[in-house]
């Protein structure tokens, strides 16, 4: 009988022990996870949404439509007023240039290279990015306007 009590106690603390080092209690934040809420983040858009922000910054200079496609890319349509930092030409020694507090739109060809813009402007320290999903081709699909 006091075997099996012991074993009991020895099973017993075993469980309390297992819980505490796995971290059982929900409400604890994983230490290795980090994502905080408070850092900026990208905002991924639809085009419809992208065509709206443009539409209401129109006369801003503190929104910057970004273009990170190739000059070539970029000299056959583009949507007016964007500037182009092309995403394979040395894209992040770049973002010295630009000014961190501004709203920033990303698009490129098909919202592949823009992803991987907007992200590296996060951890750079900029805190307003848009992300237009589908990129410039979706933008041509919804029969928007393109400058030359």
């Amino acid at each position: 009988m006091s075997f099996k009590r012991s074993l009991t106690a020895v099973l017993a603390l075993c469980m309390v022990f297992t819980g505490t080092l796995t971290g059982c209690d929900t409400d604890r934040t994983n230490p290795l996870d980090n994502t905080d809420s408070n850092l900026p983040k990208v905002q991924d858009i639809s085009v419809d949404e992208a065509k709206d922000l443009i539409d209401r910054n129109t006369n801003s200079t503190e929104f910057v439509i970004l273009d990170v496609r190739t000059p070539s890319e970029y000299a056959q349509g583009h949507i007016a007023g964007a500037v182009n930092l092309d995403y394979y030409a040395s894209f992040e020694n770049s973002l010295f240039a630009l000014d961190k507090n501004k709203t920033y739109l990303v698009y490129c060809r098909s919202g592949n290279r823009s992803v991987s813009a907007s992200q590296l402007m996060v951890d750079n320290g900029f805190t307003s990015i848009y992300n237009m999903l589908g990129g410039i081709n979706v933008w041509i699909a919804n029969g928007l306007p393109l400058a030359t």
